[in-house]
């Protein structure tokens, strides 16, 4: 069985994993920490978030409200993984996702969760079957499958959206 791999094959499967990451936010209502998405950018780089998210470093915010932060954003981190994965599974591959696919995902929500947020294995797991959830029901979605073609046309043409513009035009297609 050949191993699945994260890595775009191409372009195509490139614009899919950018449509699932942008259109999992905003499905997610975690659209806030969007500030761009751009397809010639290099795989890692390709969503840029918003200039204070994953921002901890005021000393005079509390020990809760930072950990309440590092929680949120393992949340949007664990979101945008699992959106690129299904999208470019589901909607290019019309294959489902398996708990195989998923592995190296679990793994890192697991020790992000340890390391930035002090949780152990168990509440890791209840993030990533969340969101795993959350994301499953978004597209499997046949509506949001004709969304995300759309969606990744208009990426293929422009290059480049703003996190308005990502919005702008979910809405017009009719996610919201």
């Amino acid at each position: 069985m050949k191993e699945p791999s994260l890595r775009y094959s191409d372009e195509r499967d490139k614009a899919y994993g950018i449509a699932g990451m942008a259109i999992t936010l905003v499905a997610c209502d975690d659209e806030d920490i969007l500030s761009e998405i751009n397809l010639d950018a290099e795989p890692g780089e390709c969503v840029v978030t918003s200039t204070d998210y994953g921002l901890k470093c005021n000393p005079r915010i509390s020990a809760k409200i930072l950990w309440t932060q590092s929680v949120k954003d393992l949340r949007s981190n664990t979101f945008m993984a699992l959106g690129n994965l299904a999208c470019r599974r589901y909607v290019l591959s019309h294959q489902s996702l398996t708990a195989h696919d998923t592995h190296d995902i679990r793994e890192a929500v697991r020790t992000e969760a340890f390391e930035q947020c002090s949780l152990d294995k168990d509440e890791a797991d209840n993030i990533f079957n969340n969101c795993l959830n959350q994301v499953d029901r978004v597209f499997r979605h046949s509506g949001v499958q004709n969304i995300v073609h759309t969606f990744v046309t208009k990426l293929s043409e422009r290059r480049t959206m703003t996190a308005t513009e990502v919005i702008e035009l979910l809405a017009q297609l009719g996610l919201r």
